[in-house]
C-alpha cells in the first residue's frame, strides 16, 4: 500500500532567522513605534490646535450673533467687554494689515542683512571670525524678545524720533508718524534684528553644506569669489536659504512682546508704516487678560488666533513648495 509523501514545511527565510536571533530586536521594535507615535503626535497636535481655535472662534458667529462680514471688514479692533453684537467694535482688518506692515519691514531689512552676514562668515571670514560671529548670532537667537523691546524703547525710539522721523524724505515715504516714535516702522526695525540671527544661522549651515567640489570647479573655470558665491554656491544652497527666510517670516509674524512695546498699540487701520498700530499677536495679548467669559472678546480673539494660525500654516506650505522646486532644479 503506497503512502503519500509527507509535506515538508517551507524553509525559514534568512531574514526571519536573523530577526529572531538579533539581540534586542523587541526593544528596537518598541523604539520604532515610539518614534512613529511621536511623529504622528505632531500632526494630531497641529490639527488639534486648529480645531480648538476654530471651535472657540466660531462661537462669535454661532452663539454670540456677531456678523462675519463685520469681523472681516470692520476697521478697528477694540477689545472692550460687551455682550451686545451691535456695540462690539472688532474686526480683523486692522491687526491683519498691521501684521503685514511690520512683517514686511522686518523681512525687507533682515533678509539682505542676514544673507550677507551668512555669506561673509561662510566664504570670506577666517575660522576665528566665523566662530565669533556665528556664536554671537546663536546667542542672540536665544535672547527673550522682550529684551529687544526694552532696548528698542531706550535706544532706537529716541534716535529715530530725533534723526529720522523729522526728515522730509522719510515722512513723504513712510508718513508723518505717531507721537513719540512708537510706530510700525520702529517695531519692524527692531523685529528685523530678532529675525536676523535665525536667518544667519540656517543660511550659514546651508552654505557650509555645499560640496567643496562645487567651489573648486567654479574657481577652476575662472570665477572670482563673488561670481562663485552668486552663481554657484548660493544656488546650490538655495533650499536651506529659503527655509531660513521662511522661518524668519514665521518668526516675524508671531512676534508679540517687541511689537507690543514698540508699535504704539493703536487699534485702528494703519495706512502708512509709520503709523501707530497693533498686530494680531499684540491684540490677543492685550485683550485676553481683561476678557470676561460672557463678552464677545474671547471668541473674537480665538478667531483672530485661528486666522494667524492659518496664515502661518499657509506660509509654511508655500515654503515647502518652493523648497521642493528648488531641490528639483538644483538636484539637492
Amino acid at each position: 500500500m503506497a503512502t503519500s509523501p509527507t509535506v515538508q514545511p517551507p524553509p525559514p527565510r534568512i531574514g526571519d532567522l536573523i530577526q529572531e536571533r538579533r539581540v534586542g530586536w523587541k526593544i528596537e521594535t518598541a523604539v520604532e513605534w515610539i518614534i512613529r507615535l511621536a511623529a504622528l503626535s505632531s500632526i494630531f497636535l497641529l490639527f488639534g490646535i486648529l480645531v480648538l481655535l476654530g471651535t472657540e472662534g466660531l462661537k462669535l458667529f454661532t452663539e454670540k450673533g456677531y456678523s462675519v462680514w463685520r469681523f472681516i471688514s470692520y476697521g478697528n479692533a477694540e477689545t472692550s467687554n460687551t455682550t451686545d453684537p451691535e456695540a462690539f467694535k472688532f474686526g480683523i482688518k486692522a491687526p491683519l494689515i498691521a501684521t503685514f506692515w511690520i512683517t514686511g519691514i522686518a523681512i525687507a531689512i533682515a533678509v539682505p542683512l542676514g544673507l550677507a552676514t551668512a555669506i561673509f562668515i561662510s566664504e570670506v571670514a577666517s575660522p576665528k571670525t566665523r566662530l565669533i560671529i556665528k556664536s554671537t548670532a546663536e546667542v542672540l537667537a536665544g535672547v527673550p524678545t522682550v529684551i529687544f523691546g526694552f532696548v528698542g524703547l531706550a535706544l532706537v525710539v529716541p534716535w529715530l524720533a530725533d534723526h529720522l522721523y523729522t526728515k522730509p524724505f522719510f515722512t513723504t515715504v513712510f508718513g508723518d508718524g505717531a507721537a513719540g516714535g512708537l510706530s510700525g516702522f520702529t517695531a519692524g526695525l527692531v523685529v528685523s534684528f530678532v529675525t536676523v540671527p535665525l536667518i544667519v544661522s540656517i543660511a550659514d549651515d546651508a552654505l557650509q553644506a555645499v560640496p567643496r567640489d562645487f567651489k573648486e570647479n567654479a574657481y577652476a573655470l575662472g570665477c572670482n569669489k563673488l561670481q562663485a558665491v552668486w552663481f554657484v554656491i548660493v544656488p546650490a544652497a538655495i533650499s536651506g536659504i529659503t527655509a531660513g527666510v521662511m522661518l524668519g517670516v514665521a518668526r516675524a509674524i508671531g512676534e508679540t512682546m517687541a511689537v507690543l512695546i514698540l508699535a504704539g498699540g493703536n487699534s485702528s487701520v494703519p495706512h502708512m508704516p509709520n503709523d501707530s498700530m497693533r498686530t494680531m499677536t499684540a491684540t490677543i495679548a492685550t485683550g485676553f487678560g481683561n476678557a470676561s467669559d460672557q463678552s464677545l472678546v474671547k471668541p473674537a480673539l480665538y478667531m483672530t488666533g485661528a486666522v494667524l494660525f492659518v496664515i502661518t500654516l499657509l506660509s509654511t506650505m508655500i515654503a515647502d513648495v518652493v523648497l521642493e522646486r528648488q531641490r528639483k532644479k538644483f538636484a539637492r
